[in-house]
């Protein structure tokens, strides 16, 4: 009896120092993660960041943290607070929107139909539309618009996105959405691209999905939604409502912008629930996404079947040489070195998400925030990366020194359709700047031939051009070092058109911009398109002259488009100029009286006045 008693007491022993053991590991690894956060590209010595910090530094208020090791969730973790001015603290149960990481959620939803043989991936989605149809066109006469068409990006779905709503707002119905129809803010949901024939992405692809849940269902999305994922996948937080009870009311977070100012009733509403409307916890999203991977392993049975998660996980088409992904049914997938993640990242006015996970090996991250930061989040999720020894996810280099000789070689400015690079030397340090950002970032020596930038993972190269000799700048894919695109050096007495606007130099910029588009009207550097993309970059960045004047040349160089005063007017409404922006909305929606968006601006500003 006493050696019985003397092996069961040794053996409870041994447990207990097991359990303490495997805690002390636990509270080890989430310290590194909390103190381990760096730049995109790892230089060995460079020192690293705490949550904290960060946090401070970018003004977030509050963080929730799911980590995901060997298929399960290994811990959960909030910081700071849901609410500035109660102070609340973040908690594993706070509630956030998860914004376009719902699209994976959602295509979860649509493929839980595709196993009950309610629809098909390849029929024509009209087939299964009652309230709204998608329009027929020129682009729709040979190929339909599909269900795998919509989940892929593959659609050719015109506008990019269908926005939000205040919470004293009047909220659209989702037809009046698809309608384009006031009080719908966005144009028609039309097709401008052949289906099939390339992925762009666009979150105004899922609305016809959640239109065809509905039509299929006869249900609410929020309870398709629960019936065929939360519930399954025991996401008990978690829900689609966008009226929410007194109980999830308790536990929300309540979002910011970046100027540190809440949002209007503290979140918007999100109509277009298929795209941005899913209210969730970190924990919970990481059960979704845990689900995925022991289904791809072949270790679940509930929820969705091997083969249609598969779909999730496969790419569609080449990826598009602007984005870092492919994409599947549902998820972004990178590849790197050939390990494939599965990621997605949202934001929402006030609310910011991202998430990755390996699609064949058991670990990943969610990371939720109530302020709109990206970099943050990536900053958390490569710490945790590092911390947990993920494959090929962050790039660690060892930085050498630059040759003098090679200082004179490389200095100069490098273009590229409408690119321009200037690689400089300060402080006995190289630099490289793209001309339109304010400041450059530090271009590290790491091999005999290649270059890196922390902020940036593709490798750079200088390599004399084969025909003249002169020393070009190109960019490497960092998997298979094959050249995603070369800058041509040029010479240093000729100028382009945008660093006339950068200069505040106005009249030669507006001079410049016509000559060249007369030269040749199809340049990169003179299409609408180009112009209003870095007119919004200087919005963006709150360089409101430099964001008017570009506005401005775009509405001389254009001026039949209705676009062009709508962007004008946008920034004449950020920078308090009311008259200009009333005028220049007006202008818009007398040249497309469909451009809702110009009539719900205008009356937002008489309003005000």
């Amino acid at each position: 009896m006493k050696r019985i008693t003397s092996v069961l007491l040794i053996i409870h022993l041994f447990q207990s120092c097991s359990q303490r053991s495997n805690t002390e590991a636990q509270v080890d690894l989430i310290s590194k993660v909390e103190n381990g956060l760096s730049t995109r590209v790892y230089i060995e010595g460079d020192s690293t960041w705490t949550i904290e910090e960060r946090m401070k530094h970018y003004g977030i208020p509050g963080v929730s943290i799911a980590v995901i090791h060997n298929g399960e969730i290994a811990w959960t973790k909030g910081y700071g607070v849901t609410d500035k001015e109660s102070q609340t603290p973040v908690t594993t149960q706070t509630l956030f929107q998860a914004a376009a990481t719902s699209m994976p959620v959602t295509a979860y939803g649509a493929l839980r139909l595709v196993e009950q043989g309610k629809v098909s991936l390849d029929e024509d989605v009209n087939s299964y539309l009652k309230s709204w149809l998608v329009p027929e066109n020129e682009f729709t006469k040979e190929e339909k618009v599909t269900v795998r068409n919509l989940l892929n990006h593959s659609a050719g779905i015109h506008p990019r996105g269908t926005g939000s709503y205040s919470v004293d707002a009047e909220t659209p119905t989702l037809v009046e959405i698809l309608k384009g129809t006031p009080p719908a803010s966005n144009e028609p949901i039309t097709v401008n691209k052949k289906p099939g024939e390339s992925v762009r992405f666009a979150y105004a692809s899922y609305v016809p999905i959640q239109q065809m849940m509905l039509d299929v269902e006869d249900k609410s999305f929020p309870e398709i939604m629960h019936e065929l994922v939360l519930q399954p996948l025991e996401m008990d937080n978690s829900t689609f409502n966008q009226t929410l009870t007194p109980e999830q009311l308790t536990k929300v977070a309540i979002g910011y912008l970046q100027d540190g100012s809440m949002v209007k009733g503290g979140r918007n509403i999100q109509p277009a629930m298929a795209s941005g409307g899913l209210w969730t916890t970190a924990e919970d999203y990481a059960k979704f996404l845990t689900n995925v991977q022991q289904t791809l392993k072949g270790k679940r049975s509930n929820g969705l079947p091997k083969d249609l998660t598969e779909l999730m996980g496969t790419p569609y088409g080449v990826r598009n040489s602007r984005w870092s992904f492919t994409l599947g049914l549902g998820f972004q997938l990178l590849n790197r070195n050939d390990e494939i993640y599965l990621r997605h990242h949202g934001w929402n006015t006030g609310f910011y998400a991202e998430i990755v996970a390996h699609r064949d090996k058991g670990y990943g991250v969610v990371v939720m925030t109530n302020s709109t930061f990206p970099e943050f989040n990536a900053e958390v999720m490569r710490s945790v990366a590092q911390t947990y020894g993920w494959d090929s996810y962050v790039p660690v280099h060892k930085k050498m020194k630059i040759e003098p000789s090679s200082v004179d070689e490389i200095t100069g400015r490098y273009q590229s359709d409408d690119v321009i690079i200037e690689v400089y030397q300060k402080d006995n340090q190289m630099f490289y700047k793209n001309i339109l950002r304010e400041e450059g970032v530090e271009l590290i020596k790491v091999s005999d031939s290649l270059f890196v930038r922390r902020n940036s993972s593709l490798f750079i190269q200088f390599k004399p051009d084969a025909e003249n000799g002169a020393v070009n700048l190109q960019y490497l894919s960092r998997n298979d070092r094959a050249v995603i695109s070369t800058l041509v050096k040029v010479p240093n007495d000729k100028k382009y058109p945008v660093e006339f606007l950068l200069e505040g130099d106005f009249e030669n910029a507006l001079i410049a911009y016509k000559n060249l588009k007369e030269l040749d009207p199809i340049h990169p550097m003179v299409t609408e398109a180009y112009i209003d993309d870095i007119g919004y970059d200087f919005y963006h960045e709150h360089r409101m002259t430099l964001s008017l004047n570009t506005f401005k040349v775009n509405m001389m160089l254009y001026p039949d488009s209705y676009k062009v005063y709508d962007s004008y007017a946008e920034a004449c409404m950020k920078a308090g100029k009311t008259d200009l922006a009333i005028l220049n909305y007006s202008k818009s929606l007398e040249l497309n009286p469909q451009n809702n968006n110009a009539r719900h601006k205008l009356k937002e500003l008489q309003k005000s006045e």
